[in-house]
């Protein structure tokens, strides 16, 4: 009887199935996509990246430089000078003006100096400054000349006879009192409502260095 040969089974093969891809494989696809940031790691990345030079001082943004040479009240009272010289309110003051403005600080330059002191600190260029380029130019010249707008400060003080930070009628009668100079209730009343620019009755600091700097008193 004959023998029959068994065959050998046909068996699963090990290991896992390969897949194979459907459709044409696109050349530019990477092998690697790495899996999204956590939470937070996008916001840490542009602090570290793009550090905050800026801060504000009244509302106003002022870098670190403004920071550590000025304080927040020189700050203000450059904001007065600068605004007073921005007569349109456009936020920017050309060479013409910032000759004034830096005049009146004290410092003497001519209206071509002006010119290239605005193109050395304007960021983009533009013929005229903000309120920002302003303050740096006053650092890069600070100290060359006598300071005019502490001799506007010095005459602030000397009519607050009191000291209460503005200068009323009485204040305003007693200085001149003790310079020898006499003058009307009326024209004291006249003096104060001309500069009195908020209508509170007094003349604050602001208002006597506008006040001042409109008259070229100084």
């Amino acid at each position: 009887m004959p023998v029959k040969k068994k065959g050998k089974k046909k068996g699963k093969k090990g290991g896992k199935k390969v897949e194979t891809p459907v459709g044409p494989v696109d050349p530019l696809k990477p092998d690697y996509v790495a899996p999204p940031p956590k939470p937070g790691e996008k916001l840490i990345k542009l602090l570290t990246s793009h550090p905050v030079d800026e801060k504000e001082i009244h509302g106003i943004k002022v870098s670190s430089r403004v920071l550590k040479q000025l304080t927040a009240q020189e700050v203000r009272d450059l904001r007065v000078v600068f605004e007073i010289f921005d007569s349109g309110s456009t936020g920017f003051i050309g060479p013409l003006e910032l000759k004034k403005a830096m005049r009146v600080l004290g410092f003497k330059i001519s209206r071509e100096e002006a010119r290239r002191m605005i193109m050395d600190v304007s960021l983009k260029g533009r013929a005229k400054i903000d309120f920002n380029e302003f303050l740096e130019t006053v650092l890069d010249r600070q100290g060359d000349n006598r300071d005019v707008y502490e001799e506007i400060l010095k005459g602030f003080n000397m009519f607050d006879t009191d000291g209460s930070g503005s200068i009323s009628q009485e204040n305003l009668r007693q200085a001149c009192r003790d310079v020898g100079i006499k003058f009307t209730q009326k024209e004291l009343q006249d003096m104060i409502e001309e500069a009195d620019v908020n209508g509170d009755g007094v003349i604050d600091k602001e208002e006597f260095i506008r006040i001042m700097l409109q008259t070229n008193l100084f």
